[in-house]
């Protein structure tokens, strides 16, 4: 069973639920809670409701930090302090009474949840792989290591990375058992052999995302910040050769500042590269060989596509971020299919498939979802910690269990989390 949540208090998507919907919330809601929940600590400090003088000074400081005219622009360009401080300021009057209800077809799970503390509390663990011998893989993004979770004991080995300001955002494991690292700041990708302790880097020359790996041997990366034209490219893992291919220009992104900003990058049965655009509200996909490109548009306006996954039919399950929903797509026919979240504003950040479920990790419920795809319905399992920021999950195949990373900052201390399902005998 879940224990109640250590921090008291409302959600983020409690909070989030008092904006009226509509296509400027959903854009606040891309542009203004990719680093941090938006939850009651943060909208109402000490129990009261911020100024609209408040509001401009934080927009502000925001978008001079993360602004489409920065070097980190994950905000759109038309985010301004002035109107987003009216906005907030006329809805955000009191505290919510309750977190917003779950639907009535929703139901309740149990399941054990243990978290792992990373050792630097502020640290922010930006995804977490699982090898073949169950090891826990973990990114320290901001104490620039890699660490190594022994379940047993509850402790992390910290693996140095021989790059300073190393920055490691994404990692997926070979079926050698290598891990694949993306270095942001460096603008590399690393290859760790665990056997030998050896590390080789490869320099990409662009500040990357994602990795997906290949069956035949390429490791494939996307330019995070790319925008005309967005970029992916590959790493042939036995010579070190790089490749890079242009997509085709946003029809109106390309040329604004910021861009459609390039998300996350998967490889399907077929070897064809996925892309999401998180501002662009698409996702892309690439055919080795033919070279030929083409594009899906989410079934929602402005719904900050982000962490997607393959079914074994090859559709996707795609987690729209400010939609807050799960959209299935079939790539051939191109047909699309939206099915909402169980709780409203939990804004799902990450989705993973296993057999006939798609696994859900949000930002702003404190809650990870299970939706079983033969049935259409949701399972809601709580997490012990408010403030949890789902950015990565991955599920073990040896016994099910589901590895979330929490990532959010400012946030809650850096930790991990194994999500059990309890088992019927």
């Amino acid at each position: 069973m879940v224990s109640p949540p250590q921090n008291p208090g409302f959600s983020s998507s409690a909070v989030l639920a008092q904006l009226p919907d509509g296509e400027f919330k959903r854009q606040f809601i891309i542009d203004c809670t990719n680093c941090h929940q938006f939850d009651a600590g943060y909208a109402y400090p000490q129990g009261k409701p911020r100024t609209r003088e408040d509001w401009v000074s934080i927009v502000a400081r925001m978008v001079g930090f993360a602004g489409a005219a920065t070097g980190f622009p994950i905000m759109s360009p038309g985010r301004k302090a002035e109107s987003t401080a009216d906005w907030l300021a006329r809805h955000l009057t009191g505290l919510p009474r309750e977190d917003a209800p779950l639907a009535p077809d929703a139901r309740r799970g149990e399941a054990e949840v243990r978290e792992y503390r990373l050792p630097a509390e502020r640290d922010l663990p930006h995804d977490v792989a699982v090898d073949s011998g169950g090891t826990v893989i973990v990114t320290g993004m901001m104490t620039h290591a890699m660490y190594a979770l022994d379940t047993a004991r509850g402790t992390f080995t910290a693996i140095p990375i021989p790059v300073p300001n190393a920055n490691p955002r994404a990692v997926e494991v070979a079926a050698n058992g290598d891990w694949w690292v993306l270095l942001g700041n460096p603008t590399q990708m690393a290859r760790y052999a665990p056997g030998t302790h050896r590390w080789n880097l490869y320099p990409l020359w662009l500040y990357g995302h994602s990795i997906a790996l290949g069956k035949d041997g390429k490791a494939w990366f996307n330019g995070h910040f790319t925008r005309d034209p967005e970029q992916i490219g590959y790493i042939e893992t036995q010579t070190g050769t790089r490749r890079v291919f242009d997509a085709p220009p946003h029809p109106a992104l390309a040329r604004v500042p910021g861009g459609p900003i390039p998300y996350e990058l998967r490889l399907d049965a077929m070897g064809r590269v996925w892309m999401s655009e998180l501002q662009g509200h698409r996702v892309l996909s690439y055919t080795p060989g033919s070279n030929a490109w083409s594009s899906h548009e989410l079934p929602r306006s402005v719904s900050g596509p982000r962490r997607f996954d393959f079914d074994e039919s090859g559709a996707l399950w795609i987690p729209a971020y400010a939609g807050n929903s799960l959209v299935h797509l079939v790539p051939a026919t191109r047909a699309t299919r939206e099915y909402p979240l169980p709780r409203a504003d939990a804004a799902p950040y990450v989705a993973r498939v296993h057999g006939n479920t798609v696994w859900i990790g949000t930002n702003a419920s404190d809650e990870v979802y299970a939706f079983d795809i033969p049935s259409g319905t949701f399972t809601v399992y709580p997490l012990p910690s408010r403030g949890a920021v789902i950015r990565h999950l991955v599920i073990d195949p040896r016994n099910r269990d589901v590895w979330l990373a929490y990532g959010g900052s400012p946030g809650i201390a850096a930790r991990i989390a194994r999500l059990r399902v309890a088992r019927t005998p």
